[in-house]
């Protein structure tokens, strides 16, 4: 039986949830480029008072292989192209960054998708390009990133953060003709080192592999199967806090959902009103025309 997703957005909650939780890990895993800092800000102000959000927002120091001064970075996971509408976002996160933190600014984009299928740069204004750096997160890195982590838990008793990290990294870049079988070697993986991890490292890899089975799977027995060997072998306290943290997330895309129809019910009303108010001077037009014809009779 096909199944309904029940996760909104779930490649940007995976992504959001690793950063969230591990930040410096993740960005070294991934080769972003700098050595991660802190946090920044993540909310950009856009249009008439509209808002946006980043995927990533933080200070780096120069790494000197790629970034060679201190900058604000901004980092965005694209599970689609990159389009030139995508780019013109990234150029106000830039502006947004740099009023924020008054330093240079860089952006990359992670994605398992080549880097020639997606928009590059556009030509922000006469004078400033948007021109990200794009990380090689496609089949060939994945691929290693799993044969790696395979090895280490089939020969060792011990498992890295980073290894297991890495399993939350393989499923939310999987190619996405593979991704089904990738994700359940991910979670028999998972199922052999759960137990070893940290509170916050196995609800991390827990969480991520639980949202990108429902993104994957449509068949519900196939689902059903995986999410119960990732239940039966997490702890109850990382299972509450997920299902705590997905309601909360569906209730927020929800609103947003609402609050976008209710913008654009308004933009209607608004673009009503204007063509109402067109068409009154219309008339009064008339009427003042034809008064006067009348006057001069």
């Amino acid at each position: 039986m096909i199944r309904k997703r029940i996760i909104h957005k779930p490649f940007d909650l995976g992504f959001d949830i690793l950063y969230n939780e591990c930040p410096e890990d993740l960005l070294e895993l991934i080769n972003a480029p700098g050595k991660f800092v802190r946090k920044a800000n993540v909310n950009v102000y856009v249009g008439e008072g509209d808002k946006a959000r980043m995927d990533t927002s933080y200070i780096a120091n120069p790494d000197y292989k790629t970034l060679f001064r201190t900058a604000v970075c901004n980092g965005e996971h694209q599970s689609t192209p990159v389009d030139d509408d995508k780019l013109e976002m990234m150029g106000d996160y830039m502006v947004q960054q740099i009023h924020d933190e008054n330093l240079p600014q860089f952006s990359w984009v992670a994605s398992h998708i080549p880097k020639e299928k997606h928009k590059q740069e556009i030509e922000y204004t006469a004078s400033n390009i948007i021109r990200p750096i794009f990380l090689d997160l496609g089949e060939e890195d994945n691929k290693k990133r799993l044969n790696t982590v395979t090895n280490i838990i089939t020969q060792q008793d011990h498992i890295s953060k980073k290894d297991a990290l890495n399993l939350g990294i393989i499923v939310l870049f999987a190619p996405r003709d593979r991704a089904c079988e990738i994700t359940e070697e991910v979670v028999e993986l998972y199922v052999k080192i759960a137990d070893q991890l940290s509170k916050k490292v196995e609800y991390t890899v827990y969480s991520v592999l639980r949202i990108m089975v429902d993104a994957y799977f449509d068949e519900e027995s196939e689902y059903e199967r995986l999410i119960n060997m990732l239940d039966n072998n997490t702890s109850v306290e990382a299972t509450e806090r997920f299902v705590s943290l997905e309601i909360m997330h569906n209730d927020l895309e929800a609103a947003h959902n609402d609050l976008e129809i209710a913008h654009n019910d308004l933009e209607a009303a608004h673009n009503d009103l204007e063509v109402a108010e067109n068409r009154i001077k219309e008339l009064e037009a008339k009427v003042e025309e034809l008064e006067g014809q009348l006057d001069s009779k």
